[in-house]
């Protein structure tokens, strides 16, 4: 006989057939990456220069969730599209999508930059900013 709390039977079923997850929010993604950024750069950088990066934080991990968006709308996009203005004006011109990608990328690319500048090389921040960079990339 089982046990009236035993759940092991019904815990299969029950993750089965429970509902997707919600995404999160933009907020809460901007947020977990401001976090991270913030602890990449706790004891990496001496505290004068901190100060001066710290309004550069929010902006970089807005940057991140934005560019991390924009790389998903635009997998399956191609990088160039069809136009017609009217008037007997047609051709390809390259996706909006992805000029304002790469936009985004560039400033995002020198900020991480300017940050990982203030960090000593060969640290364990320095590499973790790295990886923060390639997962941008992926």
């Amino acid at each position: 006989m089982a046990k009236v709390g035993n759940t092991s039977e019904v815990s299969g079923k029950v993750a089965a057939n429970s509902p997707p997850r919600a995404p999160r929010s933009k907020q809460s993604r901007i947020d977990s990456e401001l976090k991270k950024l913030r602890e990449l750069t706790k004891d990496a950088i001496p505290d004068e220069k901190r100060k001066a990066i710290m309004p550069l934080l929010p902006n970089l991990a807005f940057m991140k969730v934005k560019l991390d968006d924009a790389r998903a709308d635009l997998l399956y996009e191609d990088i160039f599209t069809e136009y017609d203005n009217g008037g007997g004006q047609s051709g390809l011109r390259e996706h909006p999508g992805f000029s304002a990608y790469n936009k985004l990328f560039t400033t995002f690319s020198r900020s991480v930059k300017q940050l990982a500048d203030m960090m000593p090389n060969g640290t364990a921040a320095a590499d973790a900013l790295i990886d923060f960079i390639n997962e941008t990339r992926c």
